[in-house]
């Protein structure tokens, strides 16, 4: 039953995330008038479509995405059954920059879907950070900050600002933001006592009103069968550090697990009052928690706004791994995910207690991912064309064909390479004593 919703999930995922990249290049060489031979949803054998002027709109059998066919690609076999005398409508006639309008189409409307889904999902209520919501304990201090200096601790609890009750995490650094370079009486509660400290916030360019504290990142729900679970974590523990390192927020976690020796790390968990020491032993690079959120819903205009943040919050996470994986910070085993690993989150986001809002969810991530991915300077993606066609308009001219057929071959070898890579990484995490008798 979990392989049928896995697949499924999969199919669906990709097939929407594909369908749209390639339909950003469809609709703008339509736009520039370039002649368009195949709009396919899926590959292999055409089951039913219709024809918008030169182009065949199909339904294809495998419905894994989609692809489109130009007149004048480098693969065109179709050319030669047209008859094209006298006009300019195949794709290498075109101008130059018309043609990186079109490959650069695709990776855009992958931008524009995962806005799009996030605006979705906030207008429909998601879940959000729940840092703000929830009450001001401090998670990390900032070596030599003025709170710092003030005696402030991790753990300790923002109870007033200038005589006034602080409820959250909200409240408080809008309070201490509208008062740069001023003293402030802070209340604190520390375990059973209440202390008094004075602390002069800092102004910077980033920031107004600072004095050197981040709020504490909650656990939200456990992955079963998580190494968190095992190891006695439990929904709303405060991670005050992971492997000896602060965590100032919940993306600061895989990162450090990416860099961790293997074996079991150290994790600091603020709990009823107190920080206790765990060890937990990650399971394919991860521990099994997740972030703690509170569902908001959202108007339109703030929905766009806080989806727009999301989708840059994605584009720097995915950025920052990749070139975590490049400088060997990472390891690709535990940061890389192909078919395997997408069908399985899909799968998971069906089997969840909101499938619709989750698999949007993963629609979006995997978007912004494909996106990005596409840009990367390997033919055949969308980016190894780019670069063929910058490189050309650098020298003002044409390359040749064989050295375009190099290019491409070269390409398509790293490709293969990278494809490789990640099913190895796909496999090795596989639970194959779930599997095999």
């Amino acid at each position: 039953m979990d392989f049928m919703t896995n697949t499924g999930s999969l199919i669906l995922v990709l097939g929407v995330v594909i369908f749209v990249h390639e339909f950003g290049h469809f609709i703008t060489a339509k736009m520039f008038g370039m002649r368009v031979f195949v709009f396919s949803f899926g590959f292999g054998k055409r089951l039913l479509g219709f024809k918008w002027g030169d182009t065949d709109c199909r339904l294809s059998l495998i419905p894994l995405g989609g692809y489109v066919k130009l007149e004048g690609e480098a693969d065109d076999k179709l050319s030669e059954h047209v008859s094209a005398a006298g006009d300019d409508r195949d794709f290498t006639a075109r101008p130059r920059w018309q043609r990186i309008v079109v490959y650069v189409a695709g990776p855009v409307m992958n931008v524009v879907l995962t806005v799009s889904a996030f605006t979705l999902l906030y207008s429909l209520g998601w879940g959000v950070d729940a840092t703000l919501y929830e009450p001001p304990v401090i998670g990390v201090v900032e070596p030599g900050s003025a709170a710092d200096k003030a005696g402030l601790k991790p753990g300790d609890q923002i109870a007033t600002i200038d005589g006034k009750p602080q409820a959250n995490w909200e409240g408080a650094l809008m309070t201490i933001l509208l008062k740069p370079n001023q003293e402030l009486a802070v209340g604190v509660k520390r375990g059973s006592e209440t202390i008094a400290a004075r602390v002069t916030s800092g102004a910077t360019e980033q920031k107004q009103g600072e004095i050197g504290v981040t709020p504490l990142v909650r656990i939200g729900p456990l992955v079963e069968g998580g190494a968190a679970l095992a190891a006695g974590l439990k929904p709303d523990d405060g991670i005050v550090s992971v492997a000896h390192q602060p965590v100032r927020s919940f993306i600061d976690i895989p990162k450090i697990l990416s860099t961790a020796p293997a074996g079991a790390i150290a994790i600091d968990i603020f709990r009823d009052g107190a920080v206790m020491p765990f060890e937990v032993t990650p399971i394919a690079g991860k521990i099994g928690i997740q972030n703690k959120t509170a569902l908001r819903q959202l108007s339109l205009v703030p929905a766009f706004r806080e989806a727009l943040r999301e989708t840059w919050r994605f584009t720097f996470q995915t950025l920052d791994l990749l070139r975590r994986i490049v400088t060997a910070e990472a390891s690709p085993k535990a940061a890389l995910s192909g078919p395997i690993g997408i069908a399985q989150e899909s799968g998971r986001a069906a089997r969840s207690e909101a499938p619709f809002r989750a698999l949007v969810f993963v629609v979006a991530i995997i978007s912004v991912s494909v996106g990005i991915l596409n840009l990367f300077p390997l033919p055949p993606l969308d980016g190894g064309h780019l670069a063929i066609l910058v490189g050309e308009g650098i020298l003002r001219r044409d390359f040749s064909l064989e050295v375009k057929t190099w290019i491409m071959n070269a390409g398509a070898m790293a490709l293969f390479l990278l494809i490789g890579l990640v099913l190895y990484s796909d496999l090795t995490k596989i639970n194959w004593s779930r599997i095999l008798p």
